[in-house]
Order: structure tokens, then sequence, then C-alpha cells
């Protein structure tokens, strides 16, 4: 879609570019209460009991967004990745015979379609038991962009030093909105999370729900003014930076809402989807 990006951070006032200068335009996150988690990270493992089932898979397999092999692939998931079971749909790509297709949930928080050939599951051209048939189609609210987010921020909170932005060169401790416009391949570019949020308020694109799609962009306030910015992997779930400017705070992964100090503004698809 056509859209117009934020002004320069160079049309700012004068007193907005010395705060840029000193790296005050950018975010802060803040827990909602010291002893209300203590890891600060958590899995997508939560909504698991009312999942279908538990199972793993049996090879490094494809990670879709759609049932089937002409869908984009969005991610793979390793030998032995364990998954929640949401549904199934039969009679989809046929991979060694077996043409049913599961709708998973993965615990490091990635969601989509894989061929139920290479998983655990007991189910071959049939259901796995207490698994239900998919909606015919299950609507996909997010786009290939949107995937992408979701993909780039689990891989940034695992990798080797989730404390350190390579690609800017600094600690990701208050660079929130850095970090969703690096996730979302730099489609667009605010002085900080507040002026995006207000870009897209302005635009009507803010929903105020609490259930953001995988790779939207999920805004709050407070942070000195500055607000803040995650990107969310779906199941109330998302993945975003911790701390202010000075502190080195890994990336890390918390719930949409009950987790921040920050008040809840809601949330947008990035521009661009």
């Amino acid at each position: 879609m056509q859209t117009t990006l934020a002004p320069s951070p160079a049309t700012s006032t004068a007193r907005e570019r010395r705060r840029q200068r000193m790296g005050l335009t950018r975010c802060a996150a803040g827990l909602l209460t010291a002893g209300v988690l203590t890891t600060g990270l958590l899995t997508l493992g939560a909504s698991a009991a009312s999942a279908a089932g538990n199972y793993a898979t049996t090879t490094t397999v494809n990670v879709r967004n759609g049932a089937g092999t002409g869908s984009g692939v969005i991610r793979t998931e390793p030998n032995g990745a364990g998954f929640a079971l949401d549904c199934q749909v039969q009679n989809s790509t046929n991979v060694n015979g077996n043409a049913t297709w599961d709708y998973v949930h993965f615990g490091d928080g990635l969601t989509g379609w894989i061929a139920d050939y290479y998983t655990t599951t007991p189910s071959f051209n049939s259901f796995a038991p207490g698994t239900g048939q998919c909606q015919t189609a299950v609507p996909d609210p997010s786009t290939p962009q949107m995937h992408q987010a979701v993909a780039w921020a689990i891989a940034e909170k695992n990798s080797p030093d989730p404390t350190w932005s390579d690609h800017f060169g600094h600690p990701w401790s208050g660079w929130c909105e850095q970090f969703v416009e690096q996730a979302e391949g730099f489609a667009f570019r605010f002085p900080s999370a507040i002026a995006d949020y207000q870009w897209e308020a302005n635009h009507g694109r803010i929903h105020t729900d609490t259930n953001p799609p995988p790779g939207a962009l999920v805004f709050y306030g407070g942070g000195g003014g500055n607000g803040h910015v995650a990107v969310s992997i779906g199941n109330g779930q998302e993945i975003g930076t911790f701390g202010y400017v000075g502190q080195r705070l890994p990336v890390r992964q918390y719930p949409v809402v009950g987790y921040l100090s920050n008040p809840y503004l809601g949330w947008a698809n990035p521009i661009g989807s």
C-alpha cells in the first residue's frame, strides 16, 4: 500500500534534535512490579492446555503461512522441536503418502503450518486424538513482512548476545523503535516509539484490543514521553527491548499486558502491511 513516511528527525525542533543526540527520544520499558516475573523470559506454552496435544518434529521442517507446499516459508524448525497442535486439515499437499497438515504453536513462539508427516502425531491422513478440522481457511492476519518480523525478533532474542545490536552498534536497551524498524525490514523510520504511534493513530490504524496478530507493532506510553513499542509474536506475547539508554539488558519476550509498567495504547500493522 502507498504510505507517507514520518518526517525525518532533521525537521524536528531544536530541542528534539538535542534529545536525539543524547539518545533520549527512543523508548524505555520497565516491569509492572518488581515481583511480577522473575525471569523476564516467557514461552508460548501457556495456551498448550487448550490445544489438542503436544508433539515434536522428526526432522528439520519448513513452517509455512498456509497448509501446503505452495505457501510461503516463514522459517524452519529443527528436529525435535516441540509444539502444541491446534487443528489439522486433510487433502492438502501429499508428503510421502500423508496429506494431513497441522496448524501449530512452537515453544519458541513461532506459529504456522507444517506437514504432519514430519511429526510425532499419530495421525496419517486422519485427525490426531482430540484434534478438530481447522476452519476451511484459517485466516492469516499477518503479511509476509509481518511473518518475517516475527522470525527476526525470535532470532534476535535467541542470538548469542541479545543485549547488543550488530546493525546499529550499541546496546538494544532504550532503542525499541530501532528494534521494530529493523524487524519490519526498515519500511519506515520515526524518531521515537510515540511518534510511530501518533502516525498510526492519525491514519486510523490503531486497534485497542489486546490480541495483536503476529508481526504487529504493539505500542505503550510512558518511557519519559518517548513511549515503547514491541513486535507481537501472537498468542498474547511479544518481543522487544527492555530498559533505558545507558543500560545493557537483553531483548526479551513478555506478555502484551501485565508485564510492563508502561500503559498499553494499542497495536497496528506496520507501514508496508
